[in-house]
């Protein structure tokens, strides 16, 4: 780690660097107060200032700053993790971009454009984010899942009332191939039906009910004028 060599230096501050632990001596002034509490750390396009703001002797805010000056990126040292947490330029949280979707409908991308059905309300992967907006249909139930948190639907998952499922995934523009059938058993045991490659070709019943598709009533879908209600029947026709 090379150090510029800027200020008077009012004490040495411990960085945490990937795990591994250095000292430096302050150089720098950030804040102006005749103290200096910042290591200003020379890089290609600037440098990297990593401040002890607490005065505790460690330092938990860096800042990467280019050669004009400008605050590019931002991280606070969480001493519970022992990680770098990226923060805005501003000091706010950074935001989750997931965050933009969650309580929104989701949207699925069929042949026909995009349709909307509702919030998801089912964390299926346990990262503590819903991700699973469900809708009943005539005979059964479809899943629709957002896997990456973009708001659009990646899978979907149909199950009717005699056990049969069928797996979807979104694979283009408007295209969705299934990729593996199968059925419960009377023990609730999932059986698959698909052991060496998957099924290709877009189903019709992604888009085409047998019936009806009703909402299901755990999804607290949102009834704001404007937005598609995924119980009609031009959702899925």
């Amino acid at each position: 780690m090379y150090v510029e060599d800027t200020g008077s230096g009012d004490g040495d501050i411990r960085i945490n660097v990937d795990g591994a632990e250095y000292t430096a001596e302050a150089n720098y002034d950030l804040d102006e107060n005749g103290v200096d509490e910042t290591v200003a750390v020379l890089t290609d396009d600037g440098y990297l200032a990593y401040t002890d703001s607490d005065s505790d002797g460690e330092a938990d805010v860096v800042r990467s700053i280019d050669d004009r000056g400008n605050v590019v990126e931002r991280a606070r040292f969480d001493e519970a993790s022992g990680e770098w947490v990226p923060e805005q330029p501003d000091g706010s949280a950074e935001q989750d971009p997931r965050d933009g979707a969650e309580g929104q409908p989701m949207v699925v991308d069929t042949p026909g454009g995009d349709r909307e059905v509702g919030p998801p309300t089912e964390d299926t992967n346990n990262d503590g984010r819903a991700d699973t907006t469900i809708v009943d249909t005539d005979g059964g139930q479809m899943l629709v899942t957002d896997v990456n948190g973009d708001g659009a639907a990646d899978q979907m998952v149909r199950i009717n009332d005699s056990g049969e499922v069928t797996v979807a995934k979104h694979t283009g523009d408007g295209e969705w191939t299934v990729v593996d059938q199968g059925r419960f058993d009377g023990s609730g045991q999932y059986a698959s039906g698909q052991t060496e490659s998957p099924v290709t070709g877009t189903e019709d019943w992604l888009w085409e009910s047998d019936g009806h598709a009703e909402s299901n009533p755990s999804s607290h879908r949102s009834t704001d004028t404007g937005r598609t209600d995924p119980a009609s029947d031009s959702f899925w026709g």
